[in-house]
């Protein structure tokens, strides 16, 4: 079963960029997917720090953080727990 945040960028990539759930690897990278370029990651982004309350910063936006829904979502857990700054 997919997690609350799971859930959330889920249906926000869904529906920002016009793909269904089935369309794309959700464990493989979103760009090199073709699902999003790079001014999708800073849609991304700003979505993440509205709905999670943490703070994205420019070192954060890397491919071990950004690099697929499963990454992405463990990102926040860390931002969240603190263990990221």
């Amino acid at each position: 079963m997919a997690s609350d945040i799971q859930e959330a960028l889920l249906d926000f990539v869904c529906n920002s960029f016009f793909v269904q759930r089935d369309d794309f690897d959700h464990s493989d990278s979103l760009i090199d997917q073709g699902v999003i370029d790079s001014f999708g990651l800073v849609e991304i982004a700003a979505f993440m720090e509205k709905k999670f309350g943490i703070k994205v910063t420019e070192n954060d936006m890397i491919r071990e953080y950004f690099g697929s829904i499963h990454k992405m979502e463990r990102f926040i857990e860390l931002k969240m727990s603190g263990e990221i700054k």
